[in-house]
């Protein structure tokens, strides 16, 4: 397994992110020495890439990092639709590629213990692991979270959205090192991982946290336990930023009036919809269409 090292602090700093699809018979474009690391979390199909010699078939779940300082490329096409997200990130500290385990430790061929300050409010730097690729622990939460990285991209005129782009990113890092030596998922995010494909593919149909329950087999007070230590919230909570998600689509690609994207995607009364799109969103649906739509064009 390969492994990147990277000297902190300072942190990694987030770059710029994006959600693309290749329909079947495209591929991802080659690239040398970007400069830049670059981040590839696969949603949903399979990306065939090749970096210095070695291939990796980046399917659904799993997540590989390009490094700046690499000739990367496509090894195949894609051989069915496929969609996943890149994030461009960067580090102007010092970084390695780690290739060897030895027991629980890196081998780095300087095996001594890290240097303590002479000082108490002195500042020392320590190593964070991230592997190179991997099969994510938790693909659904890191797939959220840079989802939610990236549609900030459209509020960077607010105060505060660039901190909280940044602060996201190191959620992104320390989703990515938790999957590092894991052997498999943990049973709470088994189980909400699995209640968040559900609720995904039911978007549009009216919440029922028994229905929830017996679909994936845990117990709805169970699952309400289990997103909440995962995701942070509630299954109803997580539909219906879900649901707000779908909707931001229907606002910068179609025309239909904000009655019918409320009931597009689930809400039964559009004036609960608009009260709940300003309260996440801090603008009401058609202030967010007249100032995005561009964007689209």
């Amino acid at each position: 397994m390969s492994v990147i090292q990277f000297t902190v602090p300072p942190l990694p700093h987030y770059i710029a992110s994006g959600l693309s699809l290749l329909s079947a018979g495209q591929k991802h474009p080659s690239r040398q020495n970007i400069d830049v690391f670059d981040l590839l979390l696969v949603d949903k199909g399979c990306l065939y890439m090749g970096e210095e010699g070695r291939s990796y078939e980046v399917s659904e779940g799993h997540a590989l990092i390009l490094r700046p300082d690499s000739y990367h490329y496509a090894v195949a096409d894609c051989k069915e639709d496929t969609l996943y997200h890149w994030l461009h990130f960067h580090t102007s500290s010092s970084w390695t590629v780690e290739t060897e385990r030895c027991g629980e430790h890196f081998c780095t061929g300087d095996d001594r213990p890290g240097y303590m300050p002479a000082s108490a409010f002195s500042t020392w730097t320590f190593s964070v692991p991230v592997p190179q690729f991997t099969k994510v622990v938790q693909p659904q939460k890191l797939s959220d979270t840079i989802t939610e990285l990236t549609d900030l991209n459209r509020s960077l005129h607010i105060s505060g959205a660039k901190l909280r782009q940044q602060t996201l990113f190191q959620e992104v890092i320390s989703l990515l090192s938790a999957s590092l030596g894991m052997n498999g998922p943990s049973p709470q995010s088994i189980c909400a991982e699995r209640a968040a494909s559900y609720l995904r593919e039911h978007y549009k149909e009216q919440f029922s946290a028994k229905r929830l329950g017996e679909s994936i087999n845990f117990h709805p007070v169970y699952i309400a336990r289990c997103m909440q230590k995962v995701f942070g919230c509630s299954p109803a909570a997580y539909l219906q930023r879900y649901r707000i998600e779908q909707s931001k689509l229907l606002l910068l690609q179609s025309n239909y009036t904000v009655e019918r994207i409320a009931e597009e995607v689930g809400f039964n009364h559009p004036a609960y919809f608009t009260a709940s799109f300003t309260k996440i969103e801090g603008l009401s649906p058609r202030k967010y269409r007249q100032r995005f739509a561009w964007i689209n064009q």
